[in-house]
């Protein structure tokens, strides 16, 4: 940290307030970064769900193949 003494209370309270303005807006950007991370975190489990039905789908159509095949 640098010297402060050189400041007059007034510069000081000005970098008071320019530091704890920069502090929310960072504050709020982790806040908005947090609900994207949620919202594609939603989107991948949605899509993972679809991949496992899909699976399914694949394997019992399979079976159903070599079923038939096998008689």
């Amino acid at each position: 940290m640098e010297d402060l003494s050189k400041y007059t209370p007034t510069e000081l309270l000005k970098i008071i307030n320019d530091n704890n303005a920069k502090h929310e807006v960072i504050k709020q950007e982790i806040i908005n970064h947090t609900v994207e991370i949620d919202d594609l975190e939603k989107l991948i489990n949605k899509k993972i769900a679809i991949l496992d039905e899909l699976e399914k789908n694949y394997i019992t159509l399979i079976e159903e193949m070599n079923n038939r095949n096998a008689i």
